[in-house]
């Protein structure tokens, strides 16, 4: 992004969206930007020279198609979707020849732009990927860091990212919702009062919403389906073991060594 007036648009100035803006205009006192909330004409984008698309993955894939004629020729064009495998392919069908799938891991249980700020990037990884494209990667690569944002570069279509969302993301997120509809169905949503500060950490992520996580899941379903059977194994496994110590003892030191590598 030039030095001197830029230009930005934000497609969905929600937390992501917004907090983009804001780190860009921090970054770029002065800074031009245009938003485009939902509803409103894709046409007010014009001639920005980078163009960020931040809403729900679905609804990424179905604005692709019509960016190639109103955009900049020369317009970076990035996302911040949760998979990249389905948006890539509808970025190529489109023939948006400056596109990098991109994925900031930085956000929150809710996706309205009240929370956003102009650091939630800082310091956080930033997955881009187009090897197609790599002066587009390149210029990607600069814009993110500005946002205060750590690149990582994939060197594929989304399939690398796609797996690993799968298992410290997706999955995640449907073990803690299926936790908090396992207990409040055992005892009630009025004893719920009771729940100690273990329960309320392990199920912080039950509080997103249910739109966002649809087009994610349905997106990779291929990578979370088996990890989805594979942690309900483990837990079946672990209803048969509760009285033995040695397994019980061998669970928890292989959690927690796991544990120790992502603290």
């Amino acid at each position: 992004m030039p030095e001197t007036q830029p230009r930005l648009a934000v497609v969905g100035p929600g937390l992501i969206g917004t907090s983009v803006a804001l780190a860009a205009a921090r970054r770029w006192p002065g800074l031009e930007v245009r938003t485009v909330d939902q509803g409103e004409p894709l046409e007010t984008i014009g001639d920005s020279l980078v163009v960020v698309l931040a809403m729900p993955v679905d609804v990424i894939i179905q604005t692709l198609p019509r960016l190639g004629a109103i955009m900049h020729r020369q317009a970076l064009v990035i996302d911040t979707g949760s998979t990249k495998r389905a948006v890539m392919a509808a970025a190529a069908a489109a023939h948006l020849s400056q596109f990098v799938g991109g994925h900031p891991m930085a956000g929150g249980t809710t996706t309205g732009p009240s929370e956003a700020r102009a650091d939630l990037f800082d310091g956080r990884a930033w997955f881009l990927s187009n090897p197609d494209v790599p002066d587009a990667v390149r210029r990607a690569v600069k814009f993110v860091e500005a946002l205060g944002a750590r690149p990582v570069v994939l060197s594929d279509h989304g399939e690398e990212h796609d797996r690993l969302m799968a298992a410290v993301s997706h999955l995640p997120q449907l073990a803690a919702s299926a936790l908090m509809l396992t207990v409040g169905r055992a005892i009630g949503t009025d004893n719920l009062k009771w729940a100690g500060k273990g329960l309320r950490d392990t199920t912080r992520l039950a509080g997103s919403q249910a739109n966002v996580w649809e087009s994610i899941l349905a997106t990779n379903s291929q990578e979370v389906r088996p990890l989805l059977r594979q942690l309900a194994a483990e837990l079946v496994n672990l209803s048969d073991q509760l009285d033995d110590r040695e397994a019980i003892r061998k669970f928890f030191d292989e959690a927690a060594r796991a544990k120790s590598s992502c603290l």
